[in-house]
Parts: structure tokens; sequence; C-alpha cells
């Protein structure tokens, strides 16, 4: 195309030069009183393109995204990197209006002084702004003031809106486990409903930790919402969130909520009482090891033994009640605690020994091996395939920063996401792994023999923390014959937490 242009008296035909541009467009995920429509942004480009000789060679269309930063809108950063490729000819770029940008008055000028580099322009429609033009520097860099002040007027409005939302019970948003987000509501997802069950009855009922739950979810090859494996944090977060007994929850504060419960007010206030429980570690007053605390039971008013003031020399287990109470409550009633943890060892293992535990080990041990291990191989390979994808997304995000299409912030904010996610998927490759080794192992067999041969040498291993917990685990109580003297109180009786009988009929099932 042609145009006449009069020069000195005399007809010139100079061809037109044409712009090519591409165009973006977006609209935010605020309810902002200027939120014009995608239709609207698209309608005034062509329009301005087509009065201004502008080639629109591409256009850019973003879903509904945040305007303070660009590092989290794909269709922007595709973009930003096309039009600096030579190949593409692209001399500016196009927008309704100069906040469809960027609310972050810093990234405005990084983007301003990229394309001002590389000889291309930024037009904005709405605001008059050409940046070929050196006046539009100024009003370029006030309007992105301007929309960063805005974007903090916004993020106070939403902050108002969304304390409304939760004074009327209504939940602000995000995604949870146990939950669909519909039109706003909160609605009941029942499969996932019934996971959440499952972790609350597991915990409080059943008495399993955070690990043991993860690891049976992890085995049924259930996912969280996100589609991860679950972990210790994912299965506390569960169990310590009131949404799923009817509350929603804003800065800190609860409030009963218009949602469906998951978790029944008797549950949830049992599952409380038990996390409050197992996280408090009681101060330890004295050192060394009194593993019968508790167990020893004083043969004058049936109280717990603890741990009485001894020195290096002399060690006793004193009635709890005497030590807290004084001589008003009760006697000292003083046990030898050398004499009392050699003899109740010496009579476990002979009762562990006559139960003859080798057998029912066994056959327990590996049927449960054949149960939970068969579908680990597949798991483990779709963990290697999943391992290989944050590999490759590393990958990628380090080729967005080196072609400067992502800034560092945002490289470190997205790889730190994807090691956290490698990092877990790493630990639970481990577990399987183990556990696989573990069921091809042809020497578990003698082990296990071994360790129901000879409780002693199990017991020496352990550290003070497991040798209670195993002695809490089999035994019941310790009866103390009364004396006058420490010497003089002998242990009596020992009573465990399952009957002899009752296990020897079973092992012979077993068999």
């Amino acid at each position: 195309m042609t145009a006449n242009i009069e020069m000195s008296g005399m007809q010139v035909n100079m061809p037109v030069k044409y712009v090519r541009a591409y165009a973006y467009v977006r609209v935010s995920t605020n309810k902002q009183l200027d939120n014009t429509s995608i239709e609207q942004q698209i309608e005034a480009i062509e329009k301005y393109c087509k009065e201004n000789n502008i080639i629109l060679v591409k256009l850019f269309v973003e879903e509904p995204a945040s305007g303070e930063s660009f590092s989290n809108r794909s269709e922007f950063k595709k973009m930003f990197y096309d039009v600096f490729q030579e190949e593409n000819n692209i001399d500016s770029i196009i927008v309704f209006k100069q906040d469809r940008i960027s609310r972050n008055s810093l990234d405005s000028q990084y983007i301003f002084n990229r394309l001002k580099k590389a000889n291309k322009n930024l037009i904005s429609i709405a605001d008059n702004i050409d940046t070929n033009d050196p006046n539009s520097k100024l009003i370029y860099q006030i309007l992105g003031i301007i929309a960063e002040v805005e974007k903090d007027l916004i993020a106070f409005r939403t902050s108002l809106g969304m304390e409304k939302t939760f004074e009327n019970g209504d939940f602000n948003g995000g995604r949870v486990f146990g939950y669909n987000l519909i039109n706003k509501k909160l609605v009941v997802d029942e499969d996932e409903a019934r996971v959440v069950k499952y972790i609350f009855d597991c915990y409080s009922n059943k008495m399993w930790g955070y690990r043991k739950i993860a690891t049976n979810l992890n085995m049924q090859g259930i996912k969280t919402k996100k589609d991860n494996h679950w972990s210790i944090t994912a299965v506390r977060t569960i169990l310590n969130n009131k949404i799923y007994n009817g509350y929603v929850k804003w800065k800190g504060k609860y409030k009963k909520g218009n949602h469906y419960p998951i978790i029944s007010e008797e549950l949830w206030e049992r599952t409380q009482k038990l996390l409050s429980i197992r996280s408090y570690t009681q101060e330890k007053i004295h050192n060394g090891s009194f593993p019968l605390s508790g167990l020893l039971k004083c043969p004058t008013c049936g109280g717990a033994m603890v741990q009485g003031n001894a020195n290096k020399k002399y060690k006793y287990y004193v009635c709890s009640r005497f030590k807290n109470n004084g001589s008003k409550a009760c006697k000292s009633n003083l046990v030898r605690k050398e004499y009392a943890e050699q003899e109740v060892l010496s009579q476990v293992m002979n009762y562990l020994n006559n139960l003859n535990l080798s057998i029912p080990l066994q056959r327990v041990i590996t049927d449960n091996l054949k149960s939970e291990l068969e579908p680990i191989e597949e798991e483990l390979k779709l963990l290697e395939k999943s391992l290989n994808g944050l590999k490759r997304e590393k990958q990628d995000l380090l080729q967005l920063y080196t072609k400067r299409i992502i800034d560092m912030d945002t490289l470190s904010e997205e790889m730190e996401r994807v090691q956290n996610q490698e990092s877990e998927q790493k630990e639970f490759k481990i577990l399987l792994t183990k556990q696989i080794e573990l069921k091809n192992n042809n020497d578990l067999l003698p082990v296990i023999n071994h360790i129901a041969n000879d409780f002693n040498s199990l017991y020496n291993l352990l550290d003070d923390y497991d040798k209670k917990e195993l002695l809490r685990f089999l035994i019941k109580e310790i009866q103390v014959n009364k004396g006058e003297k420490p010497k003089d109180r002998t242990i009596k009786k020992i009573v465990y937490e399952f009957d002899q009988e009752l296990f020897e009929e079973i092992s012979h099932e077993l068999i």
C-alpha cells in the first residue's frame, strides 16, 4: 500500500510502514470497579490497530489473574519472551490500560527498560501512552505508582470483603481436603470425607501415630488434594483443622460455619485431647533411666512407684504419693532399682520364652509383608516417573530464568516449591525401597528367631525411651511384697497386658 505525499508542489508515492505488534489482555481476579472485560479490551485494541496502521500479529489472552506481579502469569511471560525474538519482527506491545501489565511499579519499570533497550514500544490505549514518545516515560512511571497504590486499596477492600464473608459463616476460599468449593460454598466430597474420617478414627480409636497413618494411606494409593503423597505434616494438618468440625477461620478467629461438618463433636474433642496429651513431654528431674516407673505399684497404697532421690551408689524406686505429698499420704516403701529391674527382666524373658513366639511371629510378619507390600513395586514406578517430571520442571525454570522470562524471586519461589515436592517424594521412595528390600530379604526369619528367643539381647540394644515403651507394651503392672526394709520388698507378681492362654490358643491356630 502507498500514500500520496505532496513535496514542493510534487506528488510522491511513499510506501506506508506498518507496525507489527502483540496485544495482551487480562481481567483481574478481584471485582474491581474498572475491570474491563476481555471482549471490550480486544475490541478497543483491534479498533486502535486499524486506525493506526498496526498489524496485530498475535493476541495473548490471560486467564483471570492478579495484577500484583507478572511472575504468575504464563501468557504474559510467553509474550514477553517472544517479543524479543528477532525472527518474530515485533515492534510494539499493545494493552488496553497500563495496569493490565502490572500493578507493581518495579515490574513496570523493568518492562519499560527492557523494551526501550530493544527499541520496542509499549502502547496503552486508555492512558494515551506510546513509549515511542519521549514524554510518555514520565506518564508511564506515574501511572505505575498509581497502579501500585490502587493495588493496595484493592487488597484492603478484599480484606474487608473476606471479613464479612467470615462473619456470615462462609468459607473464604482455597482448597480443603474433604470439601469442594461450589458457588463459593463448601460442599462435602464423599470420597475424600471417608478418608478424613479414616484419619480421625485411626488416630483416636486405633491410637495410630502420624507416620503410620500417612504410610497406610500411601500404601492404599490415596493422594492429597494436590495429588501428592501423604506426609506427617499433611496428617497433622487434617487432625488440627476445625473446618472438619464445622468452623471457619479468619485471622486466627473461629466461627461456626454454614457447611456440613465431616467429624462429630465427640470425635473432635477426643482427638484434641489425645493430641494435647501426646504432645506433652514431662520434664526430666533426675539423671538416669528408671524404666519401671509407673509399672511398679506401692505395696501399701497401690499407687505408682517412681524414681526416688538417689546418689551414685544407692538408687531406689519410691511411692509417688509419699514423694509428692509426704509421710501423711503414704510410706516411702523404697525398692532397690538394680534388683527390681534385673528381676523383672528375668521374669519377662522366661515368660516370653515359654510362649514360643518364633512361629507366630514368623507367620504374622510373613502374611503382613505379602498383603502390604505387593503394590509397592508399581507405586515405586509411578514415583520415579513423578521425580523425573520434577527434574524436567527444574530445568524448564532455569531456562525461563536464563531467557529472562522470570526474575530471580520467581525462580527462587518456584524452585523451593519443586524441591519441597522432590524431597517429600524422595523420602517416600527410600521408605518404599527399604520395604521392598525387607520383602526380598532371605535373612529375615533368622532375625525373628533370634529376637523371639533372646529377649535380653534385644532389650539391651534399646535406648532408655524404647525400653520403657517396650515394657509398657508387655506389662500392665508389677506388684511388690511388703517389707520393713528395702531388701525385703521383692517382686510379688507381674501382670501382663495379654493373657498367656489366649496367646497360646491363637498361636496354635496360626500353626
